[in-house]
């Protein structure tokens, strides 16, 4: 009998613990947020390259929606992080590699409430650099989403060192498309300055400014992947 309780009593709070969210879990959905939101900025900025203003106010909306979707999964994931039972990483890096994933979301709503606020046509001769530039952007962030996945695996493996080089190359990968991203952001630059003469100076700013909040969202994946290396340091 006493042997039951006792068992009971310690079972208990493992069970319980095992029938928490795995904050890495969590990580993983607001994640998939970050997928889906990148995919409906580029089918947008595609349209808006091609100067097809017209259902570019669905577009803000939809990604409005998801950035306000991953605030509740990032509140959950902070709300249930675990105070007395050790993680196998840092927490403060945990948090901190959220917020930069989060940051993505931010600068593409941004970006896209920008897009709305002046619709600026894409010269023709600078068509293919934009279009160039935010695929390279779109590689980043899909090869930071890889970065995450097989993170999630090395931290389930306990950090079995194959899987520990895997997560390494997945970052080198981030690493890689981040630069390609910067040399395609510099030809959209170099571009712009070309046909300064022939535009009005708000349409220069603001073509820059497209440039700048695109590649932005490259920066902040590439900063998630920073984080991933710093919590595998070990």
């Amino acid at each position: 009998m006493w042997g039951d309780l006792m068992d009971d009593h310690f079972r208990a709070p493992i069970a319980s613990a095992i029938r928490k969210k795995s904050p890495f879990d969590g990580l993983l959905e607001h994640m998939g947020k970050v997928k889906k939101c990148i995919e409906v900025m580029k089918e947008g900025l595609m349209d808006y390259y091609d100067g097809k203003f017209e259902s570019f106010s669905e577009v803000v909306k939809k990604v409005s929606k998801l950035e306000h979707e991953a605030d509740l999964i990032k509140g959950n994931i902070r709300a249930h992080l675990p105070r007395t039972v050790l993680m196998p990483v840092d927490k403060g890096q945990l948090q901190w590699l959220l917020r930069e994933q989060d940051a993505i979301l931010d600068h593409a709503e941004n970006l896209v409430e920008m897009l709305e606020m002046r619709h600026t046509r894409i010269p023709k001769e600078l068509k293919e650099d934009f279009v160039n530039h935010m695929e390279k952007v779109v590689e980043t962030v899909k090869a930071m989403e890889e970065a995450i996945e097989r993170f999630k695996i090395l931290i389930e493996t306990s950090f079995v060192t194959r899987e520990r080089e895997q997560v390494k190359e997945k970052i080198h990968d981030v690493h890689k498309k981040e630069w390609e991203a910067d040399q395609a952001k510099y030809k959209v630059t170099a571009g712009i300055y070309k046909l300064e003469s022939k535009l009005k100076p708000m349409d220069v700013y603001h073509l820059l400014k497209i440039a700048d909040w695109v590649d932005d969202i490259a920066d902040h994946a590439e900063n998630v992947a920073d984080l991933l290396r710093a919590m595998i340091a070990r």
